[in-house]
């Protein structure tokens, strides 16, 4: 992408300052084609457990984006994000922005691909995970509820003295 070009996509993308606390987007919201790029502050993404309980999932610093799902798959937002900066400054890039971008540097869908992909593998890692944890405490109890019982252990003992004489 040279450098004009560059120069046009960067005055259409729109900046909003968000203050400490403040959302960006709420998960479940319409993801309405937007995505984001951080210029200064920090931001921090939460995904909503089963339970009701906010569940940390990652920082993201200047320099990186989010939300880029939106412009590629129009879902409701998969998470929460929170300012979590004095002053977040953040640019929005809407669909046509992207889509401009994209076809004049390839490079640039390639950095965003790279990035949705690497995040599916995390996820799929996590998943991963707890199916072995739930396999060996599945696994742990079947194995216990496998042991007779001391009273059990008795009694099959004495019938097989029993049987014996």
């Amino acid at each position: 992408m040279n450098v004009e070009h560059l120069r046009k996509y960067i005055t259409e993308v729109r900046i909003n300052h968000f203050s400490e606390g403040t959302k960006v987007f709420s998960e479940g919201e319409d993801c309405n084609g937007k995505m984001f790029f951080v210029f200064a502050g920090e931001l921090k993404v939460f995904k909503r457990k089963a339970n009701g309980e906010d569940h940390f999932v990652r920082n993201i610093k200047p320099g990186e984006f989010f939300g880029e799902m939106a412009l590629v798959f129009p879902s409701p937002r998969a998470a929460t994000v929170v300012a979590t900066a004095e002053d977040t400054k953040v640019g929005i890039i809407t669909k046509d922005i992207f889509f401009a971008m994209g076809k004049e540097s390839p490079g640039f869908l390639s950095v965003i691909l790279h990035s949705i992909i690497g995040r599916l593998t995390s996820v799929e890692d996590m998943i991963s995970e707890r199916q072995q944890e739930l396999h060996t405490i599945i696994n742990g109890m079947t194995a216990l509820q496998a042991e007779p019982t001391t009273t059990e252990s008795v009694i099959t003992n004495e019938e097989k003295t029993q049987d014996s004489e």
